[in-house]
Formats: C-alpha cells, sequence, structure tokens
C-alpha cells in the first residue's frame, strides 16, 4: 500500500462524518421547511374543509372532512356579509394607497439618495424614526384627528392612514435601493440635457422596476389584510372593506361558522392570487439587492 493510499484511508472516515453532518443538515432543513409550509397551508385548509361542511358537522368535529360537500355556505355568505359590496371597498381603498404608497415613496427614495439639499439627512432620519413608533399607540389621535377632519367613516380616512404608516419602510427601501445605482447615470443624463424630474422618470425609475414591484406586493398585501382601523374607522356597511365585513357572519350568540369560514376563504383568496401571479417579481426583487 502506497503513502497516498495510507493517507486517503485516514481521510476516509472524518470525510464520511462531514458527509453525514451534510446530509443530516440538509434533512433537518428539508424538514423544517415541510413543517412551515404546512403551517402556512393548514389555515387555507381549515377554512376550505369547514366552508364545504355543515352546521351538523361542525358541531360534531371542528376539524375533518366534510361527511356532505355542500356549497350552501359561500351562499350564505356570499349574500350575508355583503361580499360584493365589501370586495368592491376593499378594492378602492387598497388601489388608491398602493398608488400612492409607490408614488410618494418613490420621489421620496430618489431626492434623499440623489438629490443634494439642505436638511435632506435629518429629514430621512426624521422619516425613519416613524418605523419605531407601533401604529396602536397612535389609535385615539388618529381617531380624534379623522373626526376633526369628517373623514370617519370615507375612504380616505383609511386611505391616508395606511399610506402615512407605510411610508417609512416604503421610504427607506427606495432609497437603499436608488443609493445602489451608479451616480455616472445621472452624469450622463445630465449632460445629454436632461432635467431633474426627466432623470427621476426616464432613468431611475425603469431601473427601480423590482424594487417598485417589491413595493406593490407588500403595500397590496398589508392593505388588504389590515383590520384595526378599518374597523375603527370605516362604520357603515357602504364603506366597511372585505376584512371588517366578514365579521358580519358572525352573531353574538351563535355563529354560522361554514359560512364564516367561507367568508374567510373569499376574503383570502385575492391575497393568495396575487402573492401567485407577482410571485417572480418578489423574487427578482431580492435578487437585486432590494432589501439590502
Amino acid at each position: 500500500m502506497t503513502v497516498g493510499s495510507l493517507a486517503a484511508a485516514r481521510r476516509s472516515p472524518a470525510a464520511r462524518s462531514r458527509r453525514g453532518r451534510r446530509e443530516a443538515f440538509r434533512g433537518l432543513t428539508l424538514v423544517g421547511l415541510i413543517l412551515l409550509a404546512a403551517s402556512a397551508l393548514f389555515p387555507l385548509y381549515f377554512m376550505l374543509s369547514n366552508s364545504l361542511r355543515t352546521q351538523a358537522d361542525w358541531e360534531n368535529s371542528k376539524l375533518g372532512l366534510p361527511t356532505t360537500f355542500t356549497f350552501d355556505a359561500f351562499r350564505r355568505a356570499w349574500i350575508g356579509a355583503e361580499i360584493p359590496t365589501y370586495f368592491r371597498n376593499s378594492a378602492i381603498v387598497v388601489s388608491v394607497t398602493v398608488v400612492l404608497s409607490v408614488t410618494l415613496a418613490a420621489t421620496a427614495g430618489y431626492s434623499f439618495s440623489k438629490l443634494r439639499w439642505r436638511g435632506r439627512s435629518f429629514g430621512f432620519l426624521f422619516t425613519l424614526a416613524w418605523m419605531a413608533i407601533p401604529p396602536l399607540l397612535l389609535m385615539v389621535p388618529i381617531y380624534i384627528e379623522m373626526v376633526d377632519l369628517g373623514l370617519i367613516d370615507t375612504y380616505w380616512s383609511v386611505i391616508m392612514l395606511y399610506t402615512a404608516l407605510n411610508l417609512p419602510f416604503n421610504v427607506y427601501l427606495m432609497t437603499t435601493y436608488f443609493r445602489q445605482l451608479p451616480d455616472e447615470l445621472l452624469e450622463a443624463a445630465r449632460m445629454e440635457g436632461a432635467t431633474v424630474h426627466q432623470i427621476f422618470v426616464r432613468v431611475m425609475l425603469p431601473l427601480a422596476k423590482p424594487a417598485l414591484a417589491m413595493l406593490c406586493i407588500f403595500n397590496f398585501l398589508w392593505a388588504w389584510n389590515e383590520f384595526v382601523f378599518a374597523l375603527l374607522l370605516l362604520q357603515s356597511d357602504s364603506s366597511k372593506t372585505l376584512t371588517v365585513g366578514v365579521l358580519q357572519l358572525q352573531g353574538r350568540f351563535n355563529t354560522d361558522y361554514p359560512a364564516l369560514m367561507a367568508g374567510l376563504l373569499l376574503a383570502s383568496l385575492p391575497v393568495v392570487g396575487v402573492y401567485l401571479v407577482f410571485q417572480r417579481h418578489l423574487v427578482r426583487a431580492v435578487a437585486a439587492g432590494a432589501l439590502r
């Protein structure tokens, strides 16, 4: 046996040990990902299975497949919770919120990252400071301010609030993204005679598509799922959003749980659909360094 073969034989137990640790780590990672996926899918399964069951099935068992498949719970939820009206309200609130949030964040991020003006650093730090304040601490002053402005029970009350609450993070994200873009691009555009606004529209925005797509997704998901402030500020049936309107299926003394599960499932489907459709944009944004 040669010296090389002896050395290889001595290294083989250590190599096998390292290989075994790598396989064990991969196995644990796979198990963790499976558990994470199960925890995310279980609420959807719970809502779907119970929305296809009867009230008698629910009373017998809270978990399990329906003994009799029926879509009557969806009919009761569609009518009892006025799903079309609340869906329209949510669509209006979310679409305007996303447009305002992305527009303000993009312009502010461009200003903080690429323009030179007095008080820029203080303005950026002041904006970031609002990220440390929990929104629930502002419920009472926000309600009083909305009453003084006469905006209670209007779309603009939650639209302005959602935009303001998301603005610090949105501005931070866009500022960080724009700072990664080389200044030589702006200098070349200026030499071509482009103005500040033309540089922003024709140079910066096309390069920021991954970050803008991610902002649209995040703001849509947050605004669609928000419940506390919508419950506080939207009080009439003509202005309630879908997440608040579904509560009408929950009675004071008894609750039609299959209809409630059907309503919750209908409220969750747009979120799942938007995430699945725009998932590739989110991956591109992360890969492009938008979260750095």
